[in-house]
């Protein structure tokens, strides 16, 4: 992830490493800590030996916007998602269908904190990411990610839009200006996991827009 981190062109200010371990990238300041100091830092269970303090500024809302004309995509938006597990995997997801961008709405994760930062894999440095409210995406037009009541999504013009958004498993999306999109899915079950369906949907504009 370290690594990741400096191809993005993210520059480190600290790197920590545990005794024994070696890693040559570029830092302002290098240190090297004991193995019990070490852990006392680490916030998993069995680290690497790599800690690393970097700056990653956000870009404003009408960059992110930018972005993503520039490349023909949606603006990917994340609304109210509160796991930093599922805001790191669907940023890691955006990043390898190929998406530039993302808006972050309020009460989600931060995505630039650590456990956010892990679960993309440090895919999330490649996006340009924006913090936002939907006062600030008013007049775009967009789809979102509905477990019910949407258009299914292979008939949705999804690589159109101008937003396509994720809410919340537990209280869904918080606009009612957008159109709803849905994944059919077998009889009994009612939802998907909202990285899951994010994967689904944002491969699907990725197959659109190669052919």
């Amino acid at each position: 992830m370290v690594r990741e981190a400096v191809a993005c062109g993210v520059e480190l200010e600290v790197l920590a490493l545990r005794e024994g371990v070696e890693l040559d990238v570029p830092a302002h300041r290098v240190v090297t800590l004991a193995e019990r100091a070490f852990a006392s830092l680490s916030q998993t269970v069995t680290p690497q030996g790599v800690l690393a303090i970097a700056r990653r500024d956000e870009v404003p809302v009408a960059a992110a916007l930018a972005a993503a004309r520039a490349a023909r995509w949606p603006l990917v938006v994340l609304d109210g998602l509160q796991d930093p597990g599922n805001v790191g995997t669907l940023c890691r997801t955006a990043a390898a269908a190929g998406a530039p961008a993302v808006a972050v709405l309020d009460g989600c994760a931060d995505p630039f904190g650590p456990k956010a930062v892990r679960a993309s894999a440090g895919a999330v440095l490649r996006l340009a990411v924006a913090r936002a409210g939907w006062a600030d995406l008013a007049g775009l037009r967009g789809w979102g990610a509905a477990a019910t009541g949407g258009q299914p999504y292979d008939r949705a013009p999804l690589a159109d839009a101008d937003v396509v958004a994720f809410g919340g498993e537990a209280h869904g999306l918080r606009s009612n200006e957008l159109e709803l999109v849905t994944i059919p899915m077998a009889p009994g079950v009612d939802s998907l996991n909202v990285a899951a369906s994010a994967a689904i949907l944002l491969f699907e504009i990725r197959r659109r827009l190669a052919t």
